[in-house]
């Protein structure tokens, strides 16, 4: 199916807005669960966290159910055997889909506690969860971008998007990296090893790859944006929601002027400096400043990613200590050996990436996020 070809009904745009909403909301809330835990270790349905999550779940059902009673009134095009479902859009399937993770994994999860007691980051009932997000956040990203009636709020929803879907994606491998999986029956915690080499390699290519792709938008802060999504869920998910951390905020916030300094670097070398002028759409910007971004990512991503490598040079400190961590590990790790490797991960990842979009359009599968 070619999605570019696809019509996503204009009207929709607030329905995806929505979704994107219900989707952070809900790896916010996975987010502020785990740290949660960390102060007050007791497991039930309806802890704090627990409730934003539900919240977040019922406004992406909710959003796709009103999106799919709209497209079935004001899309007529369609006819024949499964015509009804020819009218939903593409995108608007793909929510369906997710959300249905996502309703059976709360379901799931509870089933799971009262048979298992209580369990780790990963588990079968997280992991679907985060995979109903994945796909949720993906089809909000296609309707967006499909839908270009109201360009400005379509690229401003389009860039939100983009810094969910990055988030999602590095929560997806902090749950094969962090050492938070050991339950009351099953220990799922990773090698120090494996949690070693995935956060050597996936973080950074991840990062460059969504970073790569927003450069594609028309709008001039695009990555000052992408991040300061990001910024914002992990400031109010894990930075101000515990004593230990709300110090450090002043500091957190710093990581935007990352993506604001090369935005601007971005827009001086189009447009006012006449010695790189003729560069100024060159595929090479975009992998540099992609790759640049990525380099960053312990600090965009902290706690979590310095909790990563914390096993496998046997430091014995607990989350909350995650200062002292990042203190032992930047010199001796950080600096001569994760950021060179992460350099050449994300080159790796933009190439895999490229060599991806090239063989959809060839077999013209969709063309939704690079341009």
């Amino acid at each position: 199916m070619n999605l570019k070809n696809e019509e996503s009904p204009s009207n929709l745009l607030w329905i995806y807005f929505l979704v994107s909403l219900g989707v952070a909301l809900q790896v916010g809330a996975a987010n502020w669960d785990i740290i949660w835990h960390g102060i007050i270790n007791v497991e039930s349905f309806f802890t704090p966290p627990h409730s934003v999550l539900y919240f977040g779940v019922g406004l992406s059902l909710v959003s796709t159910i009103a999106g799919i009673i709209w497209s079935l009134r004001h899309k007529i095009d369609s006819v024949g055997p499964f015509a009804t479902y020819r009218k939903i859009p593409t995108p608007l399937k793909l929510i369906v889909f997710g959300c249905s993770i996502e309703v059976i994994s709360g379901l799931f999860d509870n089933w799971w506690h009262a048979n298992f007691g209580f369990d780790g980051l990963l588990s079968p009932p997280h992991l679907m969860l985060i995979s109903g997000m994945t796909l949720s956040i993906i089809g909000a990203l296609i309707g967006t971008h499909l839908d270009k009636t109201h360009k400005r709020f379509h690229i401003i929803s389009e860039m939100i998007c983009y810094g969910i879907l990055w988030m999602i994606l590095i929560n997806f491998v902090f749950m094969f990296t962090l050492p938070f999986s050991k339950g009351q029956f099953f220990d799922f915690n990773p090698s120090p090893t494996a949690a070693l080499m995935l956060g050597l390699m996936l973080p950074a290519a991840f990062t460059a790859i969504i970073f790569y792709s927003v450069q594609n938008l028309s709008f001039p802060f695009r990555m000052t944006v992408v991040a300061a999504t990001l910024i914002t869920i992990q400031s109010l998910a894990t930075i101000i929601s515990n004593i230990y951390f709300a110090g450090l905020l002043p500091l957190y916030l710093l990581n935007i002027l990352i993506p604001l300094s090369l935005d601007i670097i971005s827009i001086y070398t189009k447009n006012n400096n006449k010695l790189f002028r003729k560069y100024s759409n060159a595929d090479h910007k975009r992998i540099i400043l992609s790759i640049i971004i990525s380099l960053f990512f312990i600090t965009f991503y902290f706690p979590w990613s310095v909790n990563m490598f914390k096993t496998f040079f046997e430091i014995d400190l607990i989350t909350f200590e995650s200062v002292t961590i990042f203190e032992h590990l930047v010199w001796k790790f950080i600096i001569p050996i994760l950021i060179p490797v992460s350099a050449v991960s994300a080159y790796i990842g933009i190439l895999v990436w490229k060599k991806l979009y090239e063989y959809a359009k060839l077999t013209n599968k969709f063309k939704v996020v690079v341009g």
